[in-house]
């Protein structure tokens, strides 16, 4: 964006921008000699990088011309822009096109500047209404249409994004490289949210073979892969989009934290979907070595520091659970907490090793902790019903179990797991409804037929019990405790032969 900004102040783009008018400086009492010679510092030092000598030119040119001229003022808005004063920028920006919305291409420029202004600083929503207001004034103009496609595609319109980078890079700009292949990767952004997958990778192709250690293509390459769910080849992308990170900063000296986490968490899932548990263990153990390269390249005295140790430290945790090493898990969630309490995940995770490790109101504590912030979510509470049930402690597990369907009247786990624990206390209707429910929330699902129609049998209506079992196996011909379920019930009603049958294919199913 820097040379976007340098590159507007050639002769060739001041030639309508810069035009004072000789009765205007004869008007204020001015030599025009002096107000061209203010003008021509200014350029001067604004192309050789003298940003502070180019705002002192422009200001003396916005004093000769009286302080209404826009044109001086957009050029030091250019300059403070230069210097990081975005205050002070985007005051001679407003200023500017107060006086110059007479002109719509002075119009479009300057709200042009004033959208990458809020483009460099993130503002994305803030950049748009200027920058479609500049596309809008010159569609033919290829950088309006690249910081516009470029905008929208972070505000996630993708389809328009993608239509504007399309005319940018038809227009074949010479001389822009790094923002050619910048349009490429926006581009392929869009395609691939829009799962056009072929175009986005041939895009990050592209853009490859201009910038070849570009870490921004092979985090889009990751990001495609994630879409696909291919995550062993996203940790790959990953991990050259590692390698190859440069910040934009050269003092900056923090690593690339987001490259880094998001690799931890595909390694997670790769894990997770992985066909042996040595491959499994391979991911997790590559998660870990992942977050504590990133935990030793964090500096001590970073304001930024705190919230990336906080988020590395959980997905470390994570890797050690699913490792096994639930006392690790404990020990570096418990320094994400102290990093940033307000982190309810680490609560919740930290919760499940309590419970696993038989440390039920230490897991309870958390779990109730987590429901608190993060309270939009059922899974805290549920896990809390869980480990009043290891407590033997039904009724306050019933009570978690209401919680969490508080919180999501859809939640199916927390049905069934209720179901179960009215089941074992004999409320076999209460059971019933909710096992009910969740055949109403997933209708294929073979379990909650089988434990509706095992509440049925112990109810003593061993027709719906037989109904419902038979249910259970249409939709899992392998379900053994179903068969001897249905045995059991067919027995009780009196159908003896068929009950032998369905017993005898239990027999061969659990060999």
């Amino acid at each position: 964006m820097n040379l976007r900004l340098t590159r507007l102040l050639a002769p060739a783009a001041l030639a309508l921008l810069l035009a004072v008018s000789p009765a205007a400086a004869q008007d204020q009492g001015m030599a025009q000699a002096e107000l061209d010679q203010a003008l021509e510092d200014g350029r001067n030092a604004f192309q050789s990088g003298d940003f502070e000598t180019a705002v002192n030119a422009f200001s003396k040119v916005v004093t000769l011309s009286g302080g209404y001229r826009p044109e001086p003022l957009l050029f030091r808005a250019k300059a403070f822009i230069q210097l990081e004063e975005y205050e002070a920028a985007l005051e001679d920006l407003k200023t500017a096109l107060t006086y110059g919305q007479s002109q719509p291409a002075f119009a479009a420029e300057a709200r042009s500047t004033r959208g990458e202004l809020y483009m460099k600083l993130g503002a994305w929503d803030r950049a748009l209404p200027d920058l479609q207001q500049a596309a809008k004034t010159d569609r033919g103009n290829p950088q309006y249409q690249f910081d516009l496609g470029k905008t929208m595609v972070k505000l996630g319109g993708m389809e328009a994004g993608a239509k504007s980078l399309t005319r940018y890079l038809s227009a074949e700009v010479e001389g822009e490289d790094a923002q050619r292949a910048d349009a490429l990767r926006q581009r392929a952004s869009a395609y691939a949210a829009m799962r056009k997958t072929e175009e986005a990778i041939a895009d990050v192709d592209a853009s490859l073979q201009i910038e070849p250690n570009n870490h921004e293509a092979y985090y889009t390459l990751a990001t495609i892969a994630i879409a696909d769910e291919d995550y062993p080849m996203a940790a790959e992308h990953l991990r050259a989009s590692i390698e190859n990170y440069v910040p934009e900063n050269e003092d900056d000296e923090m690593p690339f934290v987001q490259g880094y986490l998001t690799r931890a968490f595909v390694l997670e899932e790769a894990g997770k979907e992985a066909e042996d548990e040595a491959a499994s263990r391979e991911f997790y153990a590559a998660q870990k070595a992942t977050c504590e390269e990133l935990i030793s390249l964090l500096p001590e005295k970073n304001p930024q520091t705190p919230g990336a140790q906080a988020a590395a430290y959980f997905r470390l945790g994570v890797a050690e659970r699913m490792l096994g090493n639930l006392d690790e898990a404990v020990k570096d969630m418990s320094i994400a907490i102290d990093t940033n309490p307000s982190m309810g995940e680490a609560y919740f995770r930290r919760g499940i090793c309590f419970h696993y490790l038989g440390e039920e109101r230490m897991a309870i504590l958390d779990f109730t902790t987590a429901s608190n912030i993060d309270f939009a979510s059922p899974r805290a509470n549920l896990w809390k019903g869980l480990t009043f049930v290891k407590l033997g402690d039904y009724q306050q597990a019933i009570r978690a179990y209401g919680d969490s369907l508080a919180v999501s009247d859809r939640y199916v786990p927390a049905y069934v797991n209720r179901g179960l624990v009215y089941l074992h206390l004999g409320e076999y209707e209460r059971a019933v409804r909710d096992f009910d429910e969740a055949i109403r929330l997933q209708p294929t699902e073979a379990s909650h037929y089988y434990r509706r129609g095992t509440a049925y049998g112990l109810m003593g209506e061993h027709d719906r019990a037989i109904k419902s079992l038979t249910n259970a196996i249409e939709f899992d011909e392998e379900l053994v405790g179903a068969y001897n379920a249905l045995a059991n019930e067919l027995e009780a009603s009196g159908q003896d032969q068929l009950a032998v049958e369905y017993r005898r294919r239990a027999s061969e199913l659990a060999e």
